[in-house]
């Protein structure tokens, strides 16, 4: 049976101790429910920092971002507050929240911009938008995010030591969207539209040629020249697919369409003078 106040009214006389014991419980867990709550309590600037970088070196990154969080909220005008800052962005980064992560390191960035920390978060925005990319096929937009950040960050900050890294990335993003624009160049060609094809096997080979997908981009060019009859051209272009991969296993197949556009272009002449 549900016990309600009521109930508890209707209850036998004979028992007028148990009556009163749970109307005095009643009461009891009334008060407690509605009583005021102990105070949080807010710790110097210093003592929060120390508590959040502990949490921060044990990996533990939940509790880390949530010391962190009390820090840059109750103490803005410490002096290491863009430490602590930076080290939220990381906290969120290395639970791969990126979005997140970006909005921390971006608040260095205007917040802070004369702190000695703003190279590394200039970067590790560009970080960020290369881990939201998704694999090359799809939409390109955060890895072209990406390269142009790091593009920017190698320009303004030269002396970081933070380059090494950003150069590997930088090669990381070029080889991941020349591998998008190669596969649409390759699909138009097999799909007969070879105008199209052209247009993606040049932007490969004008600004990824250093790129693993130059290679296949240099021979796809000739290939679109040679089925479109532009002999001539179609020449140029394995020429120098011989002579800059001169080892690569498309060789043979290159010697064996320059052979055949030579035999063709020898009927042509024999025709004519006949």
């Amino acid at each position: 049976m549900k016990l309600t106040f009521s109930s508890v009214d209707d209850m036998n006389p004979k028992f007028p101790i148990l009556h009163t014991a749970v109307s005095i419980l009643l009461l009891l867990l009334f008060v407690w429910g509605c009583g005021p709550k102990a105070p949080s309590v807010v710790l110097d600037a210093e003592d929060q920092y120390a508590v959040a970088k502990r949490e921060f070196e044990e990996e533990r990154w939940d509790e880390a971002a949530l010391e962190l969080q009390k820090l840059v909220f109750n103490h803005p005008g410490a002096a290491f507050i863009d430490s602590g800052q930076f080290l939220l962005g990381m906290a969120y980064f290395n639970q791969r929240e990126y979005p997140s992560a970006t909005l921390e390191f971006n608040k260095i960035l205007y917040s802070y911009p004369t702190s000695p920390l703003v190279d590394d978060a200039f970067f590790m925005v560009a970080k960020c938008n290369f881990e939201m990319a998704p694999r090359a096929e799809l939409d390109p937009t955060h890895t072209q995010e990406a390269l142009d950040g790091i593009r920017r960050f190698l320009e303004y900050y030269p002396q970081s030591e933070r380059v090494p890294e950003a150069e590997e990335l930088l090669i990381q993003c070029q080889a991941k969207l020349a591998k998008k624009a190669y596969q649409a160049g390759n699909l138009y060609y097999k799909r007969g539209r070879y105008e199209a094809a052209l247009i993606y096997l040049r932007h490969v080979l004008n600004d990824y040629h250093d790129t693993e997908w130059a290679r296949e981009a240099q021979f796809g060019l000739a290939e679109v020249l040679y089925k479109q009859g532009e002999y001539g051209k179609a020449e140029e272009e394995y020429q120098k697919f011989l002579q800059d991969y001169p080892d690569d296993e498309l060789v043979k197949k290159a010697e064996k369409r320059l052979r055949e556009m030579e035999e063709k272009q020898d009927k042509v002449v024999q025709g004519e003078k006949e």
